[in-house]
Formats: C-alpha cells, sequence, structure tokens
C-alpha cells in the first residue's frame, strides 16, 4: 500500500515568456515549486473544460426535448421548488 500518492514526471517546453511570467507569479505566492504551479494551473484548466462540456451536453439534452418533454420538465421544476420551499420554510 502506497502512503503517498506517485506522480509522474513529464517534460513540456514552454516559451521564455510563460517561463518568465511562471517565475513572477512564484516570486509573488507561497509556492516555490513550478510543478506545483503547472499542475495547479492543469488542474483549473480540466476542471473548467469538464464544466464547458457538462454545460454544452446539458444545453444539447434542453434543446433536443419535445414541447410534450418541456412541459413536464416545467411542472416537475414547479413541483420541486415548492417541495423545496416547504422544507426549508420548516
Amino acid at each position: 500500500m502506497l502512503v503517498g500518492s506517485t506522480k509522474a514526471k513529464i517534460t513540456v517546453t514552454l516559451s521564455p515568456e510563460i517561463v518568465h511570467q511562471l517565475d513572477a507569479l512564484m516570486k509573488t505566492s507561497q509556492v516555490k515549486s513550478r510543478s506545483r504551479v503547472v499542475e495547479e494551473a492543469l488542474r483549473l484548466l480540466l476542471r473548467e473544460h469538464t464544466k464547458r462540456v457538462l454545460d454544452r451536453e446539458t444545453e444539447y439534452y434542453y434543446r433536443s426535448l419535445s414541447s410534450t418533454e418541456r412541459n413536464e420538465d416545467k411542472k416537475w421544476s414547479k413541483i420541486s421548488a415548492l417541495s423545496a420551499k416547504h422544507f426549508w420554510d420548516e
């Protein structure tokens, strides 16, 4: 059983401008590791990408509904809103 997490070591090539900005960011930050800064930036990028994909898929789903399905969805939304209001007001 591993006590810590194992990380993969990779190599990336960055423009001098990006490296300069990365180093400047590190000077004003608590983080003193380029790897940590890059990992956090990639984590944020991937989180935003996942959110955009989910938003796009959700929009596609709702646009694909028939008018009957949309009306049913509106009714369920009203019921759940009333139920939530009743629950919160207790």
